[in-house]
């Protein structure tokens, strides 16, 4: 961990924490600086037990006899090269910046859903290299971050929960090799990941939260 962690205050609303997360960059390959913010924001939260694996970091619930199978919750740290030095910025209820869809609005739906804990067991993954083979080369280094009933694959789907046909997503190939169940969500558009003027709707935002916290809750 760096010196000095630009802090994810997990208390904000979901469009405040989207746009934090914006502001710290991570493209592929240099995600360290939000890996560490994220260990920092998820550690003190007494449900979950947070492990740095890399610049990837994994915070689970403790295991219960009573509580079902466990659910992995993946979002990837990474964005694509944006523009230097610009900043996120909310209009006409869109928040606008670099990986504001893909997945930086995603990452803040998890990090607010991490914060309650629920009745089943959830791991909570968030890891680099999302823009390439990421979650399949961490899951080959540590295959047990796979043994889950149900995987959820957090990625621009305009808030449409999609199981078949997204294979295209970071990491459903190997899912699906492994013949773990999973599905695909989250806020955003995939047709404007990675262009200019990337943006993710607030209202999105919002609802996906809603619908995660809801889904954790069985």
């Amino acid at each position: 961990m760096s010196d000095f962690t630009l802090p994810l205050i997990l208390d904000l609303d979901v469009v405040s924490l989207a746009m934090s997360l914006v502001n710290i960059g991570s493209e592929t390959g240099d995600e360290g600086d939000l890996a560490d913010s994220v260990e920092t924001a998820l550690t003190p939260l007494p449900h979950l037990t947070v492990e740095r694996v890399g610049n990837a970091v994994v915070a689970r619930t403790r295991a219960r006899p009573d509580s079902g199978e466990r659910v992995l919750v993946a979002g990837h740290l990474d964005t694509v090269a944006g523009e230097p030095d610009t900043f996120a910025y909310v209009e006409m209820g869109k928040v606008f910046g670099t990986g504001a869809c893909d997945a930086k609005g995603g990452l803040a739906v998890v990090l607010k859903a991490a914060q309650p804990a629920y009745e089943r067991d959830v791991t909570f993954l968030f890891y680099a290299g999302g823009e390439g083979a990421g979650l399949a080369a961490l899951a080959e280094a540590r295959p047990d971050l796979l043994d889950v009933g149900l995987a959820i694959l957090v990625e621009p789907t305009s808030g449409v929960v999609g199981t078949t046909a997204s294979l295209s997503c970071s990491g459903a190939e190997h899912l699906t090799a492994l013949g773990v169940p999973f599905e695909v969500f989250g806020p955003g558009d995939p047709a404007v990941a990675h262009s200019p003027g990337e943006f993710v709707p607030t209202a999105e935002l919002t609802e996906c939260e809603f619908v995660l916290r809801t889904r954790l809750q069985g």
